[in-house]
């Protein structure tokens, strides 16, 4: 599906509400911006995210705080000290 937008003064662009609807943007939503050949890319940050999430899911335990994880790695290392 195609739509196009205009550049207006300042650069800001808007987003046609057949997309925002369809990313469930609203306003105040960030948003990334990829240009990799030639093409400019926008993701939702909570996209992002999420991927970022499930790719660290795949090498741990959703279930296991990674905080907790790292708290306990310390005290240990500061008992060794």
């Amino acid at each position: 599906m195609l739509a196009k937008s205009k550049i207006v003064k300042g650069g800001k662009i808007s987003i046609p509400a057949i997309y925002r609807k369809s990313l469930k943007l609203k306003e105040g939503d960030e948003i990334v911006f990829n240009l990799s050949n030639n093409e400019l890319t926008l993701i939702p940050i909570k996209t992002n995210l999420q991927k970022v999430r499930e790719m660290i899911n795949q090498y741990h335990d959703p279930n296991i705080s990674l905080v907790d994880k790292l708290i306990l790695e310390r005290r240990a290392e500061a008992k060794n000290e």
